[in-house]
């Protein structure tokens, strides 16, 4: 048996987006293609006997899965017009079948419940790629004080969205309404008359940033502002109760801006209450993990039972949970240790989960609501784990001095040169408001498999612990969540004497490169450390990010132009404490990022440079903020062969 490495990345896979029909579990299936440098799905189906058949494995992403009678549709390219188009293919055999010749792309597909409509979104946009692209492009790695280079990016504001139904019987297209705004379709009303969306509530204004969710009359053509009593709020997910006397919901009211948890609620289409199920509630709505596995998902969180009762799922302590509720009152029915990635509902008070743990990539499971009983459906990388093991993962609790209580995980070197004495790497999540916890993460399995032990906490500003400890960083970025990763770090090696207390490492990207640029710039214990697409200097953040005018005011507390507004981004910015860097640092960026530009790196490469210290700073092509994720297949090869690279010079 051998560990997870690097390039395991193209053989291992994951299922989303399920669906029941015909007796069956359908499903997608992700994997990443080495030679085409690209990620792939393929449409899949599983039923209770474990009979696997293929019903679309066409070049590139298949997806928006959707069933129509006796037939699935779906999105998927077509090599003609390169662009996304809507197939179809019949239950009972033969191959898909193209339907429509869209000069755009089909971005979004829903299906009316008795499966005689399909809606399907394009978006028409005369903006061109704003940068050359190559299939495999190449790092460039930096030594020179002078090498800057300008960069531009563009959002397109002449973009028109179109939203067409497709008529099943008579196989033909008609627009139903333009918007120069994409909206999310969510649902379609059991009488086909109405489809249920999301959309931003001034799509013209910057300043508002509420998205509401709409219910459009197909007969009428006329609009109900369903989340009309909460301007600001912002929701995601909504479904038409099966007699359209209720509807369920996702979002927030946003009383605290860009940082209020996902609440559940329920809106009575008589009256036009809006009421909030779940504010005093500990979790959150939806469980979206820090990790690097998931792809392709749904997005839908929940479900209706039947009238009167409804399902959804949320994250709890770093993994998910799902309930079953009716009015205001649910219950929990499923608390495993896993991420759940999709569901799908299934008769007789069934429901079939996708997940993932730290210790099994993905599977689909099934759950039986009336006697609690689990059945494993499909595991995709059942073949996989024949010759291969992943490495052990231990919880543990830590409580910090004043009192709060955090999540912690010890993930074990496979094999280490000296079991004894084990080099240990601290890696901090993004975010701040995103989550460690029960879900498979390729990069931390390829370190522990390389020879180091993991270590990685949930400092708070993390979700899953509710809207306190979520909202416990605002202003207070570099303090109480920077003794929490450290004292996480000291547990550890407290109590796992095996860990190298000569040898620590740290490494993270976003706010966890926030974090790690803080840390070499407050303490001398670590040999080596990785910052990556990290926020440097909040200042230059401001103007430059595609969030940055209003995620710095709602992180730090207070605006740029608010009086000691410069004084207080300065002060908490890593840049200011560069000259007291001694610690080696790898710094990594992608030259496309947007989110934080690379010139916050560039900024901290020059004074570390300048000051002296020792610095690597690795420029990616064509990579965008999520690279480490979704960025092209051998440019994530390349940053994981980089990090390990830089950590074992520092031995």
């Amino acid at each position: 048996m051998t560990g997870i490495t690097a390039n395991d990345l193209f053989k291992l896979k994951s299922t989303s987006q399920l669906t029941y029909a015909d007796e069956k579990v359908f499903f997608v299936e992700n994997s990443v293609d080495e030679k085409r440098n690209s990620y792939q799905t393929e449409i899949k189906s599983v039923n209770e006997k474990g009979v696997i058949q293929t019903w679309a494995n066409g070049k590139g992403i298949n997806s928006n899965l959707v069933v129509v009678q006796e037939n699935l549709y779906f999105t998927a390219h077509d090599e003609t017009s390169r662009k996304n188009q809507l197939f179809s293919v019949n239950f009972h055999g033969g191959i898909p079948t193209q339907l429509t010749f869209e000069k755009t792309d089909v971005i979004n597909l829903i299906a009316s419940h008795d499966g005689s409509i399909v809606f399907y979104q394009t978006k028409e946009s005369e903006l061109e790629n704003k940068f050359k692209t190559s299939e495999f492009p190449k790092t460039r790695e930096i030594n020179r004080l002078i090498n800057r280079l300008d960069g531009t990016g563009w959002f397109d504001e002449k973009a028109v969205y179109r939203t067409f139904e497709f008529d099943v019987e008579n196989q033909a297209s008609s627009q139903i309404f333009e918007k120069d705004d994409q909206i999310n379709f969510l649902d379609v009303s059991s009488n086909n008359q109405q489809l249920l969306f999301s959309e931003k509530n001034q799509p013209k204004n910057d300043l508002d940033f509420g998205e509401g969710i709409y219910a459009y009359n197909l007969t009428n053509k006329k609009t109900t502002f369903v989340t009309e009593s909460e301007p600001a709020g912002q929701f995601y997910d909504a479904k038409f109760s099966p007699d359209l006397t209720k509807i369920l919901l996702v979002g927030n009211d946003e009383h605290i801006v860009n940082n209020t948890k996902q609440e559940l609620y329920l809106y009575t289409i008589e009256n036009k209450k809006l009421v909030n199920l779940t504010r005093h509630a500990d979790f959150d709505i939806d469980c979206h993990l820090a990790a690097d596995f998931e792809q392709q998902t749904s997005g839908h969180v929940i479900a209706w039972l039947d009238n009167a009762n409804y399902f959804f799922t949320a994250g709890y302590h770093g993994h998910s949970q799902a309930f079953t509720g009716s009015g205001t009152q649910f219950r929990i029915v499923y608390n495993e240790i896993n991420q759940i990635y999709d569901f799908a509902l299934l008769p007789n008070a069934q429901i079939a989960f996708s997940v993932s743990a730290q210790e099994k990539a993905n599977e689909i499971i099934k759950l039986d609501l009336k006697n609690n009983g689990r059945f494993k459906l499909y595991n995709p990388n059942l073949k996989f784990e024949t010759t291969h093991e992943y490495a052990h993962v231990e919880h543990f609790n830590f409580q910090t001095e004043d009192g709060w209580n955090h999540d912690g995980w010890y993930m074990q070197a496979v094999n280490p040169k000296d079991p004894r004495n084990i080099p240990v790497l601290l890696y901090v999540h993004g975010g701040p408001h995103a989550a460690y916890g029960e879900s498979f993460f390729h990069e931390f399995q390829v370190h522990a498999n390389h020879g180091y032990a993991v270590v990685f906490v949930n400092p708070r500003g993390s979700t899953t612990y509710g809207q306190e400890f979520e909202t416990a960083v605002i202003g207070h970025y570099g303090e109480k969540d920077y003794s929490d990763v450290l004292s996480g770090l000291d547990y550890a090696l407290d109590h796992f004497p095996e860990l190298d207390r000569k040898r620590q490492y740290i490494a993270g990207g976003s706010y966890g490169g926030f974090m790690t640029s803080w840390a070499v710039g407050h303490t001398n214990r670590f040999k080596a450390a990785v910052t990556q697409r990290s926020v440097i200097n909040w200042i230059s953040m401001w103007g430059t990010s595609d969030i940055g005018w209003y995620f710095n005011k709602s992180e730090l507390g207070l605006d740029l132009y608010d009086s000691q507004g410069v004084t207080e981004y300065w002060k908490r910015s890593p840049l200011a404490y560069a000259k007291n860097v001694k610690t080696p640092l790898l710094i990594q960026h992608g030259e496309w990022d947007m989110r934080c530009p690379i010139e916050q790196s560039e900024q901290f490469y020059t004074a570390l440079k300048q000051n002296g210290n020792e610095t690597k700073f690795i420029r990616y092509p064509q990579s965008f903020h999520g690279i480490s994720r979704d960025g092209l297949p051998s440019l994530r090869i390349k940053r994981l062969f980089d990090i390990q690279a830089w950590i074992d010079s520092h031995q």
